[in-house]
């Protein structure tokens, strides 16, 4: 018989880069593999800033960069874990899908098995990238996706799937008792064409209209810098902006949130803080992930045209924090599939 491997899952995603969304996903995985009575010393990550992952997750990381440290690190790991985002699309570049099917093919030499939980899968605009993926996802032993439409994706290319919800709304947060805040929330990003000066404008007319002030939270440094050039240009006179980080988002949101009367958000889970934390959100769509979730929710969205929607409360009667536990739940039944020693669980 083979020893036993060091780790049990190898983790894998867009993790390292300072953008929140990312770092979330990674600490709502991380406790729900905790969950399932894998311990953090059992795990490897894959990042673009090793140092920083191990001393924000408390992981074994190494260099996603490197071929040689990916390819050792995944010959010591029973799987590969694929965890959550939009690792598979080709509208901001081919490379992530290529570096996400890349990174399969080295699992798949090294013996590690791999699998998928949260994903958004496309869109895609090229051949290459759809094949890609179709590749990478159809050597998955488990599938999980956390929306319908990557499910249907993947449907139409033969292979099944797990719907969940994000793995962010797992995650276990500070109740703050319901209260009328004073100010609109707006997170910006950047993109393509005018989307985010349009956010601006139509957030500073809206924020006006009610008497509130306006607050800016950014979940990146881009999204900070987006947003101080549009405060500089006169468009979007926020009072402050908050950069919120691995280390400070805790405490931040808890402060940032419970101040708000409503939220505009661009970035996808900056729209799952403010669901987190309960308060009224209108999401800006830029991308069919942002899309589908507030479809899910229920929620009023915006993608450029006419007057920016008020923020209201989601329409589904589900509770953030109840999709949370049924996330948990599909998620250790995933695991207890993806993850085993010598064919048992």
């Amino acid at each position: 018989m083979k020893p036993e491997r060091e780790f049990r899952v190898a983790l894998c995603g867009y993790y390292g880069f300072g953008n929140l969304g990312d770092e979330l996903l990674a600490e709502g995985l991380l406790a729900a593999l905790e969950g399932c009575g894998i311990r953090r010393g059992e795990i490897a990550m894959l990042s673009a800033s090793p140092e920083d992952s191990e001393r924000a997750h408390g992981v074994r990381s190494v260099s996603r960069w490197s071929p040689r440290a990916v390819f050792q690190i995944l010959r010591r790991s029973e799987t590969l874990l694929l965890g959550g985002g939009g690792l598979f699309q080709d509208v901001t570049s081919l490379r992530s899908p290529f570096y996400y099917w890349g990174v399969i093919r080295l699992a798949l030499l090294a013996g590690a098995r791999p699998w998928c939980a949260g994903q958004s899968v496309g869109p895609f605009l090229t051949k290459s990238g759809t094949l890609l993926a179709r590749s990478a996802l159809g050597s998955c032993s488990v599938r999980g996706v956390r929306d319908c439409r990557s499910a249907a994706l993947l449907a139409e290319w033969g292979a099944d799937s797990v719907v969940t919800c994000d793995p962010v709304f797992s995650l276990a947060l500070p109740v703050t008792p319901p209260r009328r805040g004073s100010s609109l929330l707006v997170n910006i990003r950047p993109w393509t064409g005018d989307l985010a000066r349009r956010t601006a404008e139509e957030s500073a007319r809206l924020a006006s209209a009610r008497s509130l002030s306006l607050a800016g939270f950014a979940l990146s440094a881009e999204d900070a810098e987006v947003m101080e050039g549009l405060r500089r240009n006169g468009v979007f006179p926020a009072e402050r902006i908050a950069l919120l980080g691995a280390g400070n988002w805790r405490n931040e949101s808890t402060r940032l949130f419970p101040e708000a009367d409503g939220v505009v958000a661009m970035r996808f889970h900056a729209s799952i803080l403010a669901l987190l934390f309960g308060r009224p959100l209108t999401a800006v769509v830029y991308d069919p992930k942002v899309e589908s979730l507030a479809s899910e929710w229920a929620l009023p969205s915006w993608s450029g045209s006419g007057a920016l929607p008020e923020p209201s409360p989601p329409m589904r009667r589900v509770r953030p924090s109840e999709a949370g536990a049924e996330f948990l739940k599909t998620f250790s039944e995933m695991c207890a599939a993806a993850v085993r020693r010598d064919g048992k669980e």
